[in-house]
């Protein structure tokens, strides 16, 4: 295995599930880190890449596949099934290479990478060959980066083969108790504790570790089974969960209110482990005019059907006067990726690296589909006894606003003047009075050498701030209009 002209020599490292963590800026950067493999009898490029898939030539000692890996939604089972029969049908085949960067067009990267640790293990189980997964550090935020570490047994770099400490098998992923899990995970490291008995039988109710006794839960927090899902929750636009198969949770079941379900989940979502009361969420759900016992006895039929939709009681914790939300091990929020994204972008840029930067915010535009639970009722948004949507709305949408006109600043920066103003167009189709946006549309025509259309700008800026009723907050971007026109007359003269 070759990294930056270093050379791992994958006939020591055996059939293992291995990832290569590197910081090639190329976007050839898969071909050039397996190159120290092409002395093998065979590797099995797996890559979505169209520029390298054109790069290889019948002299190379490799075939490249595409991977399927950017479907939408991602089928894994499928994509394995199609790389053990190409790999299969590869004389002498000696190692798969899967180019990870397909994680940059899914929204759910985290979720799908850990998964795909998962499958990389039954390919090698399959195979009997090494199955290694490149990642480019660069395109990866923090929950990426970990969901990457948690999916693969081994560590490939320049100085050689590393076991990895927290990788856990797909059986101990999915269908063993996180006592059984930590005693797995002690046994690697240190050897002498694999036989040690974390897992005594003291009591239902029995504290363990961070879960005391008088929390009404088990002593086993049950983990996930090979049965249950991952939950992928987007709260961009519409309120959807996704499940493993790619199919949506419907909201609409018997004797439930589909509006009042989704609420009481959005809700439950945004106030995270601490929960919310039971007498705000029964205000939040019904008006004044009923009565409160009413409203408790309509809040317990609420949160049992809430508990139905999303497949069981245990999604749904009480403790005291508050409901909380517990969403399955490994489950993934849009929200969250998208403020790594932001700041991920942020650091890039600093330090002059604008290509990253940009699929950075490329990313995070992707994410950004629309306002924070924009289907919910009005009625419920805007209730006085929460105010759980509005500030949050408007945060998400000012960032949403910052990605594209960052973008553009970028691509203007490098002289790419109609795609950032296509970033531009796009921001103000969103929100017409966006001061920031129409100051970088002027500084793109400065850029044209069109001082009329910095003027136009500036008027519809004025016109937009009109229409919504309002006035500029200050002189700025009058200013900057005036500069930069004087700025171009100069230049005339």
């Amino acid at each position: 295995m070759a990294t930056d002209g270093f050379r791992v020599s994958l006939l020591d490292v055996g059939p293992v599930n291995a990832s290569v963590i590197c910081n090639d800026t190329d976007v050839g950067f898969v071909e050039r880190t397996i190159g120290g493999a092409l002395s093998l009898s065979h590797v099995l490029v797996v890559t979505d890449d169209l520029e390298l898939m054109r790069s290889a030539g019948p002299e190379r000692r490799m075939s490249i596949v595409a991977s399927g890996l950017s479907d939408v939604p991602v089928r894994f089972d499928e994509v394995r099934s199609r790389l053990g029969l190409a790999a299969q049908d590869l004389d002498g085949c000696s190692a798969i290479v899967v180019d990870m960067r397909w994680g940059m067009g899914s929204v759910s990267a985290a979720a799908n990478f850990e998964r795909w640790g998962g499958q990389c293990d039954r390919l090698v189980a399959q195979l009997g060959i090494p199955v290694i997964s490149v990642y480019k550090s660069e395109l990866l935020v923090e929950d990426q980066l970990l969901a990457a570490l948690r999916g693969h047994s081994h560590f490939l770099s320049p100085s050689g083969a590393y076991s990895n400490p927290y990788w856990l098998p797909p059986d101990y992923l999915t269908g063993a108790s996180l006592t059984k899990q930590a005693q797995f995970l002690l046994g690697r490291i240190v050897p002498e504790y694999a036989g040690l008995a974390l897992d005594q039988d003291s009591g239902e109710n029995a504290a363990s570790g961070a879960n005391p006794g008088w929390i009404a839960t088990r002593k086993r927090i049950t983990p996930r089974s090979g049965n249950d899902d991952i939950w992928k929750i987007r709260c961009f636009g519409r309120l959807r969960i996704y499940l493993s198969d790619g199919t949506q949770l419907q909201w609409d079941i018997q004797g439930s209110s589909p509006k009042r379900s989704k609420t009481l989940f959005a809700c439950l979502l945004q106030c995270g482990e601490r929960g919310a009361k039971s007498d705000e969420l029964a205000e939040l759900l019904w008006d004044d005019d009923v009565a409160q016992e009413v409203k408790r006895s309509r809040l317990h039929h609420a949160i049992a059907m809430l508990r139905k939709t999303l497949g069981g009681a245990r999604y749904v914790a009480r403790t005291g006067e508050y409901y909380s939300l517990v969403p399955p091990s490994g489950t993934w929020i849009d929200v969250a990726s998208f403020e790594q994204l932001c700041q991920k972008a942020k650091i890039l840029a600093k330090t002059g690296m604008d290509a990253e930067a940009i699929q950075m915010l490329d990313a995070a535009d992707r994410l950004y589909t629309g306002d924070l639970f924009e289907d919910m009722s009005p009625e419920f948004s805007d209730a006085d006894c929460l105010d759980w949507v509005v500030p949050r709305r408007m945060w998400f949408k000012e960032m949403a606003l910052k990605v594209l006109r960052d973008k553009a600043e970028i691509l203007r920066g490098q002289g790419q003047l109609r795609e950032a103003l296509a970033c531009c167009q796009k921001a103000l189709s969103a929100d017409p009075a966006c001061d920031m946006v129409h100051a970088e549309a002027m500084k793109i025509f400065h850029a044209q050498s069109r001082p009329d259309a910095v003027a136009r700008q500036y008027r519809l800026y004025r016109s937009a701030m009109a229409a919504v009723g309002a006035s500029p907050d200050s002189d700025e971007l009058a200013d900057l209009c005036r500069k930069l026109m004087q700025v171009d007359e100069n230049k005339r003269i």
